[in-house]
């Protein structure tokens, strides 16, 4: 089951409803059958819990309290019913699958697999997007996925190849033309290179430049610099390539790449109505701070201006629609546990050296990224699964802290 994750991560949305809910009813039948009835899994359910209770009060809310046209008390019902009963089901039923993050192996080899083998076809195909026009996103997404945990010490145990599917997957992401694929590659490799080097900082001996001499050395602090700078050196020569042939007077199509950097070049010119979606979200947020203005009440106010007539349902950012439609309680009720969890992990990742939990946080920092620039909440399902897992894990370390001070004191 967790092997078959990314694909099941890839394979529902909601515009799949019954495919989604038979794929998390399978899973909520693998974790009952292996449910431990551990103090962590009590508390993991709890928070779910308190999460689907928050949102139903939110509909509730926006159904019978506030004034919302029928299209957002629409969008806010089918959001509200594929968040509650089938995202946070499968998220939570993952997550209690999940006992240690060594248990995350299968899903990690099988990522850097799917990874590994779209950025090859891309490659290959010098940018074909074979999984749709509407799902290029995903396309770069699946090989940032891919890349990121590749260049970690597990599940790959050789820094050589993990060094060659990094270059294979560099490239692949600035093929799939996926800016977000791009912006969460990035966030990665910067991740995990502080990771990795906050490890060998702590873990060394001598003084504090000794130690961080010893840090920045490292192989697997070096490598996801060095594919930054590639990533970096990439755009530069592509860009430079396009502000040339416009110098010279070409045609526009002469100085396409078919990469990525032509969608960054487009920024130049059209913000993609990003900017507009974020102005109206702050706006909707600070009209309403304690409770926001309602599930649904984004939508069909910031008009799409590449699709005359329609208008956008979400602000495109996980986290702005969560303070928007439910304000400073639903932020604090369903985001400050999860960063909680989440910085707890990550200490204590880098306290052990663990690989394991480097490669659990990579996952969570490309899905999280994702959902900062692109889905709201139902459809960033891979955020909620592995933010979820991370939270588990973290919960799990502060309560094994606070039982082993008890027993300290107690002796």
């Amino acid at each position: 089951m967790l092997a078959a994750l990314p694909v099941a991560v890839l394979a529902g949305s909601p515009q799949r409803v019954i495919l989604s809910a038979l794929i998390a009813a399978a899973y909520v039948f693998a974790a009952v059958v292996t449910l431990r009835r551990e103090l962590v899994d009590r508390v993991l359910i709890a928070y779910v819990a308190v999460v689907a209770i928050w949102m139903l009060a939110s509909w509730l809310r926006a159904r019978y309290a506030l004034h919302l046209q029928p299209e957002q008390l629409a969008y806010a019902t089918s959001k509200t019913a594929y968040f509650v009963l089938i995202v946070l089901p499968m998220a939570a039923a993952v997550a209690v699958m999940v006992d240690r993050p060594e248990a995350i192996w299968p899903a990690a080899v099988a990522q850097v697999a799917v990874g590994a083998v779209v950025a090859l076809i891309t490659v290959v195909s010098l940018g074909d997007h074979f999984l749709g026009a509407d799902r290029y996103s995903w396309q770069g997404n699946l090989i940032a996925l891919g890349t990121v945990l590749a260049i970690q010490p597990w599940p790959i145990h050789r820094i050589r190849a993990s060094a060659i599917l990094g270059v294979v997957g560099v490239v692949g992401i600035m093929l799939a033309g996926s800016r977000q694929a791009l912006a969460a590659a990035a966030v990665g490799l910067v991740l995990s290179a502080l990771y990795w080097g906050a490890s060998r900082y702590l873990g060394g001996a001598g003084t504090a430049w000794s130690r961080l001499r010893s840090a920045v050395s490292g192989g697997y602090v070096i490598l996801p610099l060095a594919l930054l700078v590639l990533t970096a050196g990439y755009l530069a020569v592509t860009y430079a390539g396009y502000a040339g042939v416009h110098l010279w007077g070409g045609a526009s199509t002469s100085s396409s790449c078919h990469c990525v950097t032509d969608r960054l070049v487009s920024l130049e010119t059209n913000a993609g109505d990003r900017d507009k979606l974020l102005a109206h979200g702050m706006q909707l947020f600070l009209s309403n701070p304690i409770l926001g203005g309602g599930l649904g009440s984004f939508a069909g106010a910031v008009p799409d201006s590449l699709h005359p007539g329609h208008f956008y349902q979400y602000p495109h950012n996980v986290p702005l629609e969560i303070a928007s439609e439910t304000g400073i309680v639903g932020a604090l009720l369903i985001l400050f546990p999860l960063l909680l969890g989440w910085a707890a992990l990550f200490w204590r990742g880098v306290k052990l050296a663990s690989a394991p939990i480097a490669s659990t946080l990579m996952l969570l920092a490309i899905f999280f990224t994702v959902a900062n620039v692109s889905g709201d909440i139902p459809s960033e399902r891979g955020l909620w699964i592995f933010g979820i897992v991370a939270f588990k894990l973290g919960v799990d370390y502060i309560w094994s802290r606070h039982r082993s001070r008890n027993m300290a004191r107690a002796a």
